[in-house]
């Protein structure tokens, strides 16, 4: 099955580039190749592309608009989404304003040509470096609510103050229990965790989302 792909990038240079690779792949056949929105929009319109291919900023609101505008189109196409802005929030933002694939611009040709592929099978696909991002951002989230589940609810409320920076004296006005009690359950979080300071139990507390920064 061939797949059809409309390439959307406002760098000629890449696209130039890309477009000259896609042309080489007997299963792609390259509909189009547009620089602005406007044109991508006209372009989807009329072409019907299986696949588009969109150079992306997630920070930058037109091309998220963009993103929103072709995952509502009938026939829908799938989306992958390349931009050099490869964190947990720009893959996130992509995935869902609809896009299916996020490839990053460090990656391979080879990466980006599996993304369409898998777009066009109805498969999501993310690159190497994006796909280590979510998996680690997965960890930390397990790591979280494993920390919970070892720390007591009295204790974990004595964490969170001392991550924002209350005195015993303070935490133990605050919870209504004796300062000698907080100094029992900072000594057992402590011997929980592994940690033997304010300044490391602080910064454990914000690592696993226990307290906002």
């Amino acid at each position: 099955m061939t797949v059809r792909v409309l390439l959307s990038c406002k760098h000629k240079v890449i696209a130039e580039g890309i477009a000259a690779v896609l042309k080489t792949h007997p299963d792609m056949q390259l509909v189009a190749v547009s620089e602005d929105d406007e044109q991508t929009r006209q372009h989807c319109l009329q072409s019907s592309p299986g696949v588009v291919v969109m150079g992306v900023d997630p920070r930058r609101a037109g091309d998220v608009a963009l993103t929103r505008w072709l995952a509502q189109l009938t026939p829908r196409p799938e989306i992958v989404a390349f931009s050099t802005e490869c964190d947990r929030g720009a893959v996130l933002q992509m995935m869902q304003a609809g896009a299916s694939s996020f490839v990053s611009t460090q990656s391979s040709m080879d990466e980006l040509l599996q993304a369409i592929r898998a777009a066009a099978s109805g498969r999501s696909y993310l690159c190497s470096s994006a796909s280590s991002l979510m998996v680690e951002s997965l960890r930390r989230g397990r790591s979280s609510e494993s920390v919970r589940g070892q720390l007591g609810e009295r204790e974990e409320q004595v964490l969170c103050l001392i991550a924002d920076g209350f005195s015993s004296k303070e935490i133990a006005r605050n919870l209504q229990i004796a300062p000698s009690t907080v100094e029992v359950h900072r000594r057992n979080i402590m011997r929980k965790v592994g940690l033997h300071k304010v300044a490391d139990l602080t910064r454990y507390a914000i690592r696993n989302q226990m307290v906002q920064v």
